[in-house]
């Protein structure tokens, strides 16, 4: 959820949310689209599969309070795959952390704190992150962190299914569940594809779901672009003081028509490409 206060937890919306969500995920989507026309473009691919997951989580979910970004109440949400920060960036603009015309202007410039992964000094953002497989660790020493001061701050990260091929991940995984830290979770953006091609031809990440039970996690798998199955997964009640993973079936590039599901990792679009995408999404060059 958002909070418009740093005191309180607010009610929580009605399912009448999905609505309102729905439209903030087109806005986030347009968005993002204009960012890849910016002179140096973006992560594309990676930055539309996010979007659901990230409507939600900030939309709905979190405590967060875009007029105090570090009020110390406040849920954190740790990026790990950081290239995907123009999806990111676009999100905390559409929920009022900042303006988003000055995003436009500003992304990925010289001197701008808009840089192409995601950058701490950005309102909204906690940690910089961008070498893959640090977020989780950062994620799993905050949660520890709040849990040893017995403040209820959650702590949300999402990692790219490339990324799980990281050794990394898998120590901070032992760690949480040894910790019992159920004020974690942990979202991975299954979208099957990364830098160098599809996930599963470089490194298999099958039944990831097994084995993160086998971790000692509590692990659930949706469709990463249902936002009600995403708020279901997010707001299940814990079935003791395991951690959570939830495991996010995505598209690469999703609510982009024009890319049929498998829209491009980076792009540098053309004012032509730009107005193609936006007319294949329904939208007003």
């Amino acid at each position: 959820m958002t909070a418009a206060t740093t005191d309180a937890r607010l009610e929580r919306p009605s399912d009448d949310v999905l609505g309102p969500l729905e439209a903030h995920a087109r806005h986030i989507r347009r968005l993002i689209v204009r960012l890849a026309a910016t002179p140096a473009g973006c992560h594309l691919g990676g930055s539309l599969s996010l979007v659901e997951i990230l409507v939600v989580l900030l939309g709905h979910v979190m405590k967060v309070n875009p007029s105090a970004p570090r009020w110390e109440g406040r849920d954190h949400l740790i990026l790990s795959k950081g290239h995907a920060a123009a999806g990111l960036y676009a999100a905390l603009s559409e929920f009022g952390f900042f303006d988003s015309e000055e995003l436009v202007q500003r992304y990925n410039t010289e001197g701008s704190s808009f840089t192409g992964h995601v950058n701490a000094r950005v309102p909204g953002v906690d940690f910089s992150t961008g070498s893959l497989g640090h977020g989780l660790g950062l994620g799993t020493g905050l949660a520890l962190g709040y849990r040893l001061k017995g403040l209820p701050n959650r702590v949300y990260v999402i990692c790219g299914d490339g990324e799980m091929g990281e050794g990394s991940n898998w120590e901070a995984l032992q760690v949480a569940s040894h910790q019992r830290l159920s004020n974690l979770t942990v979202i991975i953006d299954r979208n099957g594809g990364q830098n160098d091609g599809p996930t599963e031809s470089i490194l298999s990440q099958a039944a990831l779901a097994d084995r993160l039970l086998m971790f000692g996690f509590e692990a659930l798998e949706v469709d990463g672009h249902d936002l009600q199955a995403l708020r279901q997964a997010l707001e299940a009640p814990s079935t003791g003081t395991a951690p959570r993973a939830i495991i996010a079936k995505t598209q690469k590039g999703a609510g982009v028509p024009m890319f049929k599901g498998k829209g491009p990792h980076y792009a540098v679009f053309s004012p032509e490409q730009l107005r193609r995408a936006l007319v294949s999404m329904g939208e007003t060059p």
